[in-house]
């Protein structure tokens, strides 16, 4: 049945329906008027039944509810609240009559008694108390009840106003006809399915359905970012970053398609050239198109994937740092990526800082295929390594260290180096410098001298044969010879410590 073939008598009833149903009654309405349209429709009564004196019993029990006041039990009591004397009982020839105003007012208490009859010079003092403000008020006390058919329907009228009234059907654009839309949106009268009468789907600015199904609303107080997205419209590979200072224009942002041959281009260039300047200040100005214009997919990911590789391989732990952050988020969006190879580089980036806190919300928020992986698990040993102090492992694990997880730990193995070395002249009197440089894990015999001079704890024993004679040079032996002095340079040692006890969060954006 279409929209026009609906009687005019059934569109009025059916708004005026409505328009009186409540927030508290609203779903017996809905479900009362579905029942009655249904049956008329399968009875063909729809055109033949006289609409207007058809009433829901919902509404009825509406109407009762804001209407009705209960008779107020009678109160048998020798003296009022202000000592007066009670009044008399109602007899039973006058307890159904209606109360008087007047005497309401001329009483101290209400009790529901009549007053008795009053001399005209009675009633011209009551007057003259009345017009002066002298006679008492009718402010309730604990034993006044007020029964007259004036008050019920004040208390009706006060009980309606504090009762929301649904929105009507004109307001929802379509009235009876906008009552019976679907789901997709077109009418198809009572052929619908049973479950679909009564909800309305909302477009646009919608809000709720008289079916109780809640649609999202735009809130006028939130930016719609999708309205101020830009689209670049630059077709330039290379660009300068640049610090927004106003509205960025489309016509120096560059699009999707231009920054991936940009991004193809800057790789190139690095592999020729490794000149870190040029490519940190291309990439931050590739990733600023990529913000503007609101982009995030999978070459998001790979553009901050590759230039933080890059940043790592530059010891450029600012960038890196927030090329990181950046990633966590867009891993959280289901976007592909490395995200496992990058987990451990931010374990390892952990260690660098000393971030316990965060070290030990990471590790228990860890799955066991997350663990499994081989950079995690490398970068897990490298925790446990540094928590016991096994500096003999750990120097292990920096020697076969995944991917560019050595890029990290090279910001902080002179810390442990430094560490290792108050460890080992404690427990030693001397030791060969072949030795240390083995365990710590230097290049060379020359490197690891330079950082015992570094830190002055290059302390040597004497070689033997050596002249008495103070005023002669002595000759050191070779490096691969010497034999370091624990016990002298473990001072040195305990000092040098203190250098390392502030990490310089370059970049800290986490």
């Amino acid at each position: 049945m279409s929209s026009s073939a609906w009687p005019p008598e059934l569109k009025a009833w059916v708004q005026q329906c409505l328009s009186k149903a409540t927030a508290s009654n609203k779903d017996a309405v809905n479900s009362e008027l579905k029942q009655m349209l249904f049956k008329a429709h399968a009875d063909g009564t729809i055109n033949t039944t006289d609409w207007s004196k058809v009433e829901l019993s919902s509404l009825k029990a509406q109407v009762q509810r804001t209407t009705h006041v209960p008779v107020p039990p009678r109160i048998n009591i020798t003296t009022t609240s202000f000592g007066n004397p009670a009044p008399k009982p109602i007899p039973p020839a006058q307890a159904g009559t209606s109360f008087n105003p007047s005497t309401y007012l001329s009483s101290p208490v209400a009790g529901g008694s009549t007053a008795p009859q009053s001399t005209p010079a009675s009633e011209k003092k009551k007057r003259k108390k009345k017009n002066d403000g002298s006679a008492k008020s009718s402010f309730p006390t604990p034993y006044h009840f007020t029964t007259s058919a004036e008050e019920q329907e004040a208390l009706a009228r006060r009980a309606a106003r504090f009762q929301k009234p649904a929105a009507s059907s004109s307001s929802m654009g379509g009235g009876v006809d906008r009552w019976f839309v679907d789901e997709e949106g077109s009418v198809n009268g009572l052929g619908m399915v049973p479950g679909q009468v009564g909800k309305r789907k909302m477009r646009g600015k919608g809000g709720l359905g008289y079916s109780g199904e809640e649609v999202m609303e735009v809130d006028p107080n939130v930016i719609d970012w999708d309205k101020h997205t830009i689209r670049g419209t630059s077709t330039k590979l290379e660009k300068s970053y640049l610090r927004l200072t106003s509205e960025p224009n489309p016509a120096d942002v560059r699009p999707l398609h231009i920054l991936q041959q940009t991004l193809q281009l800057l790789k190139r260039k690095w592999k020729d050239n490794h000149n870190y300047a040029y490519a940190l200040d291309q990439f931050k100005s590739m990733r600023q198109d990529l913000t503007v214009q609101r982009i995030k997919n999978d070459f998001t990911v790979e553009v901050y994937e590759i230039h933080a590789r890059i940043a790592l391989e530059a010891k450029d732990l600012g960038e890196y740092n927030q090329c990181q952050t950046m990633l966590r988020q867009l891993y959280e969006l289901g976007i592909k990526g490395h995200p496992q190879e990058f987990l451990s580089y931010r374990i390892m980036y952990l260690l660098h800082t000393r971030n316990r806190s965060d070290m030990a919300t990471l590790l228990a928020q860890l799955t066991s295929s997350e663990k499994s992986d081989p950079g995690v698990k490398h970068a897990l040993d490298v925790h446990a390594a540094l928590a016991t102090s096994n500096y003999v492992r750990f120097f292990r694990l920096f020697t076969t260290a995944p991917n560019m997880s050595g890029y990290i730990m090279d910001h902080f193995v002179e810390r442990e180096r430094i560490a290792a070395l108050a460890i080992m002249s404690k427990g030693y009197m001397t030791l060969p410098l072949t030795y240390v440089t083995t365990s710590l894990a230097f290049d060379s015999e020359e490197e690891s001298d330079t950082f015992l001079h570094a830190h002055d704890a290059a302390i040597y024993i004497l070689p033997p044969n050596q002249p008495n004679n103070p005023w002669k040079p002595i000759k050191q032996a070779p490096l691969h010879e010497r034999l370091w002095d624990c016990k002298k340079a473990h001072a040195a040692c305990a000092t040098g410590m203190s250098k390392y006890r502030v990490v310089d969060l370059k970049g800290q954006v986490d």
